[in-house]
């Protein structure tokens, strides 16, 4: 029997985070996500996990995301959540972001917890009530919800930097994670983690197939963009307020609907990772506001600046 998904955020899309292609920036659709993480968290009856001076936490570490509809400024949202599985101290749960005017999908998340006591780091039981309230609302993930054009199983983070030298990955962020995106007990936000990622895609100077997609287009040249449909995370470790981070990025293939690249968060102390991410992105009509179909032409420059075989 599937348990009833449970409203766990409600708000709204604001201006101010709307990128340069007028929707919602993935940073943001993130923040709501924590958001609803910790309404779930309260419905499950963790209250331990908001002490930050001592008790648990959860301790993610997977991530995968897909984006089905624009959110732009002033577009009514509310998430919904449930549990996917259950374990001893490890759960997969889920949340729905959701158009409250038409109720339609605009964001699937599927998040893989662990339950971490604080000072050691070590997982333990989840507490009983949680055990019996994750009950109530376990289910099957919708069609929506389940991976398109990422394969989830097997995923092994072989990331470093010394690895990005070798397959000549280009650097798209460099810096200092700092206080206002991480926690109260230090450790970076999934929305910190997701800004990094946002502000180091610029950097990856992958026009040149956008403007021969333009000029080739069967229809005529289009204004063209891109946006990112698609995302699957793998964390090595969390970094904490003062740790450094180097993105590397590449492109990874593309086919006629949809384009790959990775992006790899790492340590520039220690060159391990952060993290590893996967994204997949589609062509947009700027003015229509609808994919493009690559042409062969697009697709050859596109896979011209790709890295063969690049993965997380």
């Amino acid at each position: 029997m599937t348990g009833a998904a449970v409203e766990v955020w409600r708000g709204c899309a604001n201006a101010w985070e709307c990128d340069h292609v007028g929707h919602l920036n993935t940073r943001y659709y993130v923040a709501r996500i924590e958001q609803a993480l910790a309404g779930l968290a309260r419905r499950l009856e963790l209250t331990d996990v908001f002490d930050s001076a001592a008790g648990c936490q959860l301790l993610v570490k997977a991530q995968h995301m897909r984006f089905l509809r624009e959110a732009r400024a002033g577009a009514a949202l509310h998430a919904t959540g449930q549990v996917l599985t259950w374990g001893r101290d490890e759960a997969d749960v889920l949340f729905l972001l959701h158009h409250s005017n038409s109720g339609k999908v605009a964001a699937t998340f599927r998040l893989s917890l662990e339950h971490v006591e604080c000072g050691s780091g070590q997982s333990v039981p989840w507490p009983e009530q949680a055990t019996r309230a994750a009950a109530a609302l376990t289910c099957e993930a919708p069609d929506e919800a389940q991976p398109r054009s990422i394969s989830l199983r097997g995923a092994q983070v072989t990331a470093s930097l010394e690895r990005a030298r070798q397959l000549g990955l280009r650097t798209t962020g460099l810096g200092t994670f700092m206080s206002d995106v991480c926690d109260s007990r230090g450790q970076l936000r999934l929305s910190g983690f997701m800004g990094r990622i946002a502000d180091s895609i610029p950097h990856l100077r992958n026009g040149e197939w956008r403007e021969v997609l333009s000029r080739t287009n069967p229809g005529g040249p289009l204004r063209i963009g891109s946006a990112l449909v698609e995302f699957h995370t793998v964390h090595a470790r969390w970094p904490r307020v003062g740790d450094g981070c180097e993105v590397r990025s590449g492109l990874a293939g593309c086919t006629d609907r949809v384009t790959h690249s990775a992006h790899w968060l790492l340590d520039p102390q220690t060159g391990a990772p952060w993290a590893a991410v996967r994204t997949v992105g589609i062509a947009l009509d700027l003015d229509g506001r609808r994919s493009v179909s690559l042409t062969d032409e697009a697709q050859a420059a596109y896979r011209a600046a790709s890295v063969p075989d690049l993965g997380l």
